[in-house]
């Protein structure tokens, strides 16, 4: 018989004591493949001032839970559980995330024949049943994501990863740099470096907890933009981003978001306040390049 497939979950998580354990049991509960079982699952409760640790213990025996008593951002907490990764592949889920039944083995579906190194990126979205004035137009930027992942892979220009959902062959984990804000955004570019594969299991369907509020939205997207511009001077190439692309495929670009504004419901008023929040952010990530600079290694956690 082939000997069994190894896999390592790894969840970082800040002051999630609600949110980490259907995190950590939607890991677990997955139907996986034949020859394929968790050996265990690493959670990095960083800097928790709350019973994050405890309530992860809690989900089963399989857990192993590692506390920095002090936040040193989520890179470093990566990097916790890329020293005690030991298997095949490693399956990372934010925190605040739920894994939906069958993306496990739908990423080690699309990492078949992958050579090192590579990574299998998950479609994240937001609840199925969220609503609120806000909530079309965050559908509306995941599907624009969505779509976007599929186009910009099928062309060969992917330098870019979603972190919420994805596995990794532990055989050759990224160099993450401790102090890295975005990253997924690294991991991308830095296997583009190095002529790795992006993939993308557009069916392994990971539900993300959205911002909720404009005032949220702009916090995020401020932060993933100074994220985006850090990897591109540690790694020398920029993450592939819609509005990078449109700067030299600018009618493709267009085809793109036109199409996917059309296919939602008040696509185009959704658009502009996306275009919006998204101005304010780059304003405001722009000025953090100024003294005394945002600290934005420490990820904040959105409101429930």
């Amino acid at each position: 018989m082939p000997p069994a497939i190894e896999l390592v979950g790894g969840t970082v998580a800040y002051n999630e004591e609600r949110r980490i354990g259907p995190a950590v049991r939607s890991l677990l509960d997955q139907e996986l493949p034949g020859g394929c079982r968790w050996s265990r699952v690493l959670v990095v409760a960083s800097g928790c001032t709350d019973r994050t640790a405890e309530e992860a213990r809690k989900v089963d025996p399989r857990v192993e839970v590692v506390v920095q008593v002090e936040r040193l951002g989520k890179a470093s907490a990566l990097l916790e559980i890329f020293a005690r990764a030991r298997g095949d592949y490693l399956v990372l889920l934010n925190g605040d995330a739920v894994a939906e039944p069958g993306s496990v083995a739908a990423l080690l579906r699309s990492a078949q024949g992958a050579a090192l190194p590579f990574a299998v990126m998950a479609r994240p979205g937001p609840p199925a049943d969220r609503t609120g004035g806000f909530t079309e137009s965050i559908r509306l930027l995941w599907e624009i994501h969505h779509r976007f992942h599929l186009h910009i892979r099928s062309v060969g220009l992917a330098a870019n990863l979603s972190d919420e959902l994805l596995l990794l062959p532990i055989a050759r984990l990224p160099p993450l740099p401790t102090g890295i804000v975005n990253d997924g955004g690294f991991m991308g570019a830095w296997l583009r470096r190095e002529g790795g594969e992006l993939r993308y299991a557009s069916d392994a369907h990971v539900t993300i907890e959205a911002a909720r509020r404009f005032r949220d939205h702009v916090t995020q997207r401020r932060r993933i933009r100074w994220g985006l511009r850090q990897v591109g001077t540690v790694v020398g190439i920029p993450p592939t981003t819609w509005q990078r692309y449109a700067l030299t495929h600018p009618l493709a670009a267009y085809r793109l978001l036109r199409d996917t504004v059309r296919s939602e419901p008040r696509g185009a008023r959704s658009l502009m306040v996306l275009g919006a929040a998204e101005m304010v952010a780059l304003a405001l990530a722009w000025w953090d390049r100024v003294p005394p600079r945002r600290d934005h290694v420490r990820w904040a956690t959105l409101p429930e």
